[in-house]
């Protein structure tokens, strides 16, 4: 339940403290700052952040996501560590503060204007991070280490993620929780992919979080309990399968996402306005509300033209995860042209179980096309269109589009 805070801290003058809502005013009496922070709307819960911080300012030059035309950006302030104090010294502090100015316009592009006006970014000694209206915490690692794989970036995206998704759209049950987690994580690494103009490193991440969820509890001799759904929500996780939480909602939640804006994605011109514009309709739509996953499921029904039940059975209440042989052959014909054979065997799924698929071809000169196909059990061959060239190589799955393996085989 949501609700109004009204919140007086007396803090000693050499400190430094933020908390959620707007600081309505601060006065100082001898060594202690008396300071007010008042909501300007419920929210669901509230945190501050305390200690020997340094006041990171925030600079335009730090930019490097473009602004756009009449973008009204939040007030910004970050508290680093002050240096030679126990939890070590700050070095990233260009960085964070370059990082978290970037979610900010990087966000209101991709999903709409941030939900507070005023937002504060808190080290905290812990390794972790956590969000608020207004608020987030960051861990102080993410102050004092660097990271080259994308990591730091990742991290502090997520955090800021959640003023869109948990804070400003929360989620009705926790069976819908991956609204919030799922959907955080993913514009973390979406931000890193845009920031870093590093496709390598946002498929590497892919990658590593997929070896996770299809090797999960998979042993040398045996097998131990299968993980839950997305649908089951904080339910994955018991002593049995500790750490499916993070695994399911999390990771797999966002590759959901993953796996839709690739459906989305124009295969011609590369262009994503369909799925950007899918995510900004289902924030405005239920911003300061509590959205299902039926109320998702809706609006991507919307935006893809078609009944997308079947997608949200098959990946948010269901489990499997499939695994495809591949195969291919071609011939040519009496006017010069290439048939291509295609043969997809599925296995690991139900018999009901479909999936779009691209399909990247590739000619020679560095010439290529993409292709989408259904696959199914009922559809393990098809024909593609007639082609000009021959092609030089086909990858199925392309972009690494859906969740699943890939064997490769030969056309016996």
């Amino acid at each position: 339940m949501r609700a109004n805070y009204d919140l007086t801290f007396n803090t000693p003058s050499k400190l430094k403290l933020a908390s959620i809502g707007k600081n309505v005013s601060t006065e100082q009496t001898g060594d202690t700052i008396i300071s007010r922070w008042v909501t300007v709307r419920p929210t669901h819960n509230a945190s501050f952040g305390i200690g020997y911080f340094k006041e990171i300012k925030i600079k335009e030059e730090d930019l490097s996501v473009e602004k756009q035309e009449g973008e009204v950006l939040p007030n910004v302030t970050v508290y680093g560590l002050e240096a030679d104090r126990s939890i070590g010294n700050a070095h990233l502090d260009d960085e964070v503060r370059g990082d978290i100015l970037n979610c900010m316009r990087f966000f209101q592009y991709m999903f709409g204007k941030s939900p507070a006006d005023d937002f504060y970014a808190i080290a905290v000694p812990t390794l972790g991070g956590e969000a608020f209206l207004g608020l987030i915490h960051l861990s102080y690692t993410t102050f004092k280490y660097f990271d080259g794989d994308g990591g730091n970036e990742i991290f502090r995206a997520h955090e800021v993620a959640h003023q869109w998704w948990g804070v400003g759209v929360n989620f009705k049950t926790y069976h819908d929780q991956w609204i919030s987690e799922g959907f955080s994580e993913y514009s973390g690494i979406l931000f890193m992919q845009t920031v870093l103009k590093d496709n390598e490193k946002f498929f590497k991440v892919l990658d590593a979080w997929k070896e996770t969820i299809l090797n999960n509890r998979h042993y040398l001799l045996e097998d131990g309990q299968e993980a839950g759904p997305i649908w089951l929500g904080y339910r994955t996780q018991s002593s049995n399968t500790v750490g499916d939480y993070s695994l399911i909602i999390y990771k797999k939640g966002a590759w959901v996402l993953h796996m839709l804006r690739n459906m989305m994605i124009d295969l011609k011109t590369m262009n994503e306005d369909r799925f950007r514009d899918m995510m900004r309709e289902f924030y405005s739509t239920y911003l300061w509300k509590e959205p299902s996953t039926e109320d998702f499921q809706r609006m991507v029904s919307k935006h893809m033209g078609e009944d997308m039940s079947w997608f949200f059975k098959e990946w948010i209440k269901e489990t499997g995860i499939p695994k495809y042989k591949f195969a291919y052959r071609t011939e040519k014909t009496e006017a010069g042209k290439f048939k291509v054979y295609c043969r997809v065997k599925q296995e690991n799924v139900a018999d009901d179980f479909k999936m779009v698929v691209p399909m990247l071809i590739k000619f020679e000169g560095n010439r290529l096309v993409r292709v989408r196909v259904t696959v199914s059990k009922n559809n393990p061959e098809f024909e593609l269109p007639l082609l000009p060239l021959e092609p030089e190589e086909i990858i199925f799955n392309d972009l690494n589009s859906v969740l699943c393996e890939v064997d490769n085989e030969d056309w016996d």
